[in-house]
């Protein structure tokens, strides 16, 4: 079983639009309205391909009572940590090829939401395989609580994975999860290094710093670099996966379920960069992130790279 932790939810008004005329009234083709959050995304992604799944996260307000209300729609196994603030509204805007997302900052935890939130994540962890901690923190929320979650997830025999960015990824960091899974952009940021903008140059770099990171923490590191595929670099292994490029529906979901592929992808390195890969580039797409990945992808198009763990020492 695969528990994701959301610690800042959200509601997410998606419109497709046939273009966008700023300045003046727009009329959307289409909307819709899901629960989501980077945890619940990943989560969602796993039960549609028949992996067992839990969802915990914080919510409160006639918001978090419509997400609840949304994941007992889609069967989605939740546990929700009340709080007294309202869950936040994301809004995404669909043109042919263009996406643009408005996010909500979010309502800060309080110190006894955040004390039960780990709590429930320590409870539920019990016979987990994994504990997935994935997304922002609420405007105000320690970035201290990514540490507690990780700690909460070994505590309960749960290897740990982290999706966040920001100072929440630099105490990830800190925490030494099983996995990291920064994005390209992420992974400059917390290393302080530039990379170049795509292609091999591109692949190396991020190799390079993925290499230095999970020397760090003593776990993995998977990275998506968007239409040059991801790396994932652990102590024995530096692999790259590519897909053929694709003309992208909605980027919005990606890298949630490339880190939902590599959960599910099983015990082999290459066979689960494959996985993950595959289920990126079938989340692009898809026009929300309610679709099932797993049943459009093609792992056998994704090629894997063997790039060699670069060398230690002098």
């Amino acid at each position: 079983m695969i528990l994701t932790v959301t610690p800042n939810p959200s509601l997410d008004r998606t419109y497709a639009l046939a273009g966008i005329r700023f300045g003046e009234l727009n009329r959307a083709d289409t909307d819709t309205l899901e629960a989501s959050g980077k945890g619940v995304n990943v989560a969602r992604t796993l039960l549609a391909a028949g992996v067992r799944t839990g969802v915990v996260l914080p919510a409160g307000g006639p918001e978090g009572a419509q997400l609840n209300a949304l994941l007992d729609a889609e069967g989605l196994t939740h546990r929700i940590v009340p709080t007294g603030t309202p869950v936040r509204t994301n809004v995404t805007l669909l043109e042919p090829g263009r996406t643009t997302k408005v996010n909500a900052p979010g309502h800060p935890l309080t110190p006894a939401d955040a004390d039960a939130l780990v709590a429930a994540v320590e409870n539920l962890a019990l016979g987990a395989d994994w504990v997935v901690c994935s997304g922002s923190l609420p405007p105000g929320t320690p970035a201290e609580l990514i540490g507690r979650v990780v700690e909460a997830g070994r505590r309960s025999g749960a290897q740990t994975a982290v999706d966040a960015s920001g100072a929440a990824l630099v105490a990830a960091a800190e925490a030494g999860p099983d996995l990291l899974a920064p994005n390209v952009e992420e992974l400059a940021e917390l290393t302080a290094r530039a990379f170049p903008p795509g292609g091999r140059p591109l692949v190396r770099a991020a190799l390079d710093a993925a290499h230095s990171l999970a020397a760090d923490t003593g776990g993995g590191v998977l990275v998506s670099l968007g239409p040059d595929g991801a790396v994932w670099v652990d102590a024995e292994n530096a692999l790259h996966g590519v897909a053929p490029p694709v003309t992208p529906v909605n980027t919005a979901g990606a890298g949630d379920a490339l880190l939902a592929g590599w959960l599910a992808g099983g015990p082999d390195p290459a066979l689960r960069l494959r996985t993950a890969v595959s289920w990126g580039t079938a989340a692009c797409l898809l026009a929300s992130t309610a679709g099932d990945v797993a049943a459009t992808a093609d792992p056998q198009r994704v090629q894997i790279l063997d790039l060699g763990v670069p060398a230690t020492g002098p």
